[in-house]
């Protein structure tokens, strides 16, 4: 915000702000980062608001901030130069030394009356005859009504000149602190947990891409018979190819590889291969984020809080088959729960949810030929 003094602040150093978010982060943490250099935009050095504009022109909220701040500094700077006169200084000096040294009512002094209304833009009572409501306060006589019980006196008229004095100093003012307020609150929700808007306030960040990712999560079920099993799959969300590997040990291991076209089944134990094995390939809808993005838009989707998951903060996301997907504060998947309800309910469907770089996976993972010494044949059937 600019500063209507000619020497700035010193910026603070060590741990008293947060580091700049690297260019491309995204997540409420980084928003929240964004917001505070906002409010000393001027003090920072040419590459750091570089990084903050370079966030503000892809975020929406943080560039809706900067445009409140921008608005408030505007008001602030055209409000007139106007000071109390000293007599009202003196008369509320004198009110409060009065009540304190427990004497009760005093009378205010002329001059004490002459500084309440000349505050308030009204002409001396002793001409007028003005201003009993404001004197009454100073006295004590009775308490200033509420505002939702007692309806507010009409205006008088003042001299014309006073009053568009007065009048706009009055609007200016209640904008501009109106508007310090509500800076001072989105401040204090910065550093306050618990305070201000939930997730509900946030769309996924028009940045956000998991590609360049694979995502590896591993999972445990029963088959009819009582029997566990596991299933262990590879998913790029860039390309939309999988790897699927169906184990129970010593009686079935299945790998499907697929590209979203084709799928190829493989039982490794018997090297018997077989094309369009879509049975043995996964549902990975739940991570599909054009899908998702659609999704919240239309209704079919929608953010539920702020939660803590195997003790980290998590989003939690009610997809539109009512499972709940679990984002963490860079907005990648962390885990899938069924049967949520509340704030700390639902049973994670994966035992384990990995978002590797897709360069720590081998390219072999998504060969879709047929190995040496496989025939081609039936596949067993899926539990």
């Amino acid at each position: 915000m600019s500063s209507t003094y000619s020497d700035h602040f010193t910026m603070p150093e060590g741990e008293d702000m947060p580091p700049l978010p690297r260019v491309g982060e995204v997540g409420p943490h980084v928003c929240s980062t964004v917001q505070l250099y906002l409010g000393v935009i001027d003090d920072l050095a040419d590459g750091q608001i570089e990084i903050i504009g370079e966030h503000v022109r892809a975020c929406a909220d943080c560039a809706a901030v900067q445009y409140l701040m921008q608005g408030t500094t505007n008001v602030i700077s055209d409000l007139p130069s106007l000071l109390p006169s000293s007599r009202v200084d003196e008369a509320v000096r004198e009110a409060i030394a009065a009540r304190g040294n427990g004497r009760g009512y005093v009378e205010p002094t002329s001059a004490e009356k002459v500084g309440v209304l000349a505050y308030a833009g009204r002409k001396d009572p002793r001409k007028s005859g003005e201003g009993d409501a404001a004197l009454s306060i100073l006295r004590g006589r009775r308490k200033r009504p509420h505002p939702s019980s007692t309806p507010p006196p009409p205006l008088r008229e003042f001299p014309k000149g006073r009053r568009r004095v007065g009048l706009r100093w009055g609007v200016a003012a209640s904008v501009a602190m109106a508007a310090i307020v509500l800076l001072s609150f989105l401040a204090m929700m910065h550093f306050v947990p618990g305070v201000g808007p939930g997730p509900q306030a946030y769309t996924l960040p028009a940045t956000l891409s998991w590609n360049g990712y694979v995502i590896y999560h591993s999972e445990t079920r029963i088959d009819a018979h009582g029997a566990r099993y596991r299933v262990n799959t590879y998913y790029d969300p860039g390309t939309g190819r999988f790897h699927v590997e169906t184990v129970m040990p010593g009686s079935m291991d299945v790998v499907a590889v697929g590209d979203g076209h084709s799928t190829l089944g493989m039982d490794m134990m018997h090297h018997v291969a077989k094309w369009q094995a879509n049975g043995w390939s996964s549902d990975e809808s739940m991570f599909d984020l054009p899908g998702i993005r659609s999704d919240i838009k239309m209704s079919r989707a929608a953010f539920i809080d702020k939660d803590m998951f195997r003790g980290q903060a998590v989003y939690r996301i009610r997809c539109s088959n009512g499972l709940v997907l679990l984002l963490n504060m860079q907005y990648q998947p962390v885990n899938v729960l069924r049967g949520a309800v509340g704030p700390g309910t639902g049973e994670p469907i994966y035992d384990t949810l990995v978002m590797m770089p897709s360069s720590h996976v081998t390219g072999n993972m998504w060969d879709m030929r047929v190995p040496a010494g496989f025939k081609m044949g039936k596949l067993p059937d899926r539990p």
